[in-house]
């Protein structure tokens, strides 16, 4: 039986970084895993690049700023940090059927809980930050990388999170946008669901997962 649902943010409720990623490189004819590993470091460890030192909360996000532009100028592409998190903005999915199916499970009993890595100031802008996009109203568990300084794919993260949740790792489901972060929810024994462009096919996997095991 799921007793509860895991929700990444980025890439899950709003556009996908891989995809702005593709976009940049593409207008400069450059290698889009080269740049996402000078933007976002090798995302599949949890390492010591800035960007993942800013998501554990270790420094703040207008030391890593110019450290990561410099690294993305080295490739040859001058832009803002700014302007690349704008794209995001840019995402063609119909992202409702993610919040629809938050209401549809939680009405079903299920527990809701996010997992994200992301930034502190993020969380705190004048328009609410990532928060604005989520509904937080039923979540009962938010475990943001940078207040507890974890970060996904380190299992730590995930082991935190079903403690809070009181719930055991085979009855729980994780969906994210990145291979590596599922597949180290896997790992600890969880459900793992990765989310594609497209986000419904995955919506229809995790409703179709609940059903098979309820």
């Amino acid at each position: 039986m799921i007793e509860a649902v895991c929700w990444d943010v980025g890439g899950v409720f709003s556009g996908r970084p891989v995809d702005a990623v593709a976009d940049l490189a593409a207008e400069h004819s450059l290698d889009p895993d080269e740049v996402f590993t000078a933007v976002f470091g090798p995302y599949h460890l949890d390492g010591d690049h800035t960007w993942h030192r800013v998501e554990r909360g270790e420094i703040p996000l207008k030391e890593a700023w110019g450290a990561v532009e410099a690294a993305v100028a080295a490739l040859g592409v001058e832009f803002t940090l700014m302007d690349f998190f704008s794209r995001f903005g840019n995402d063609p999915a119909d992202r409702t059927v993610v919040t629809d199916t938050v209401r549809t499970l939680h009405g079903r009993g299920i527990a809701q809980a996010i997992i994200t890595n992301n930034v502190k100031e993020f969380s705190q802008s004048d328009t609410g930050g990532w928060h604005s996009i989520v509904p937080m109203d039923l979540m009962s568990v938010v475990i943001d990388s940078s207040a507890v300084g974890m970060r996904k794919p380190d299992p730590a993260i995930y082991h935190h999170t079903l403690a809070e949740l009181g719930v055991a790792p085979e009855r729980a489901v994780f969906l994210d946008d990145m291979d590596a972060n599922v597949a180290a929810a896997r790992d600890i024994g969880m459900h793992g669901i990765v989310v594609g462009a497209d986000p419904s096919a995955a919506m229809g996997e995790l409703v179709a997962l609940v059903d098979q095991l309820s």
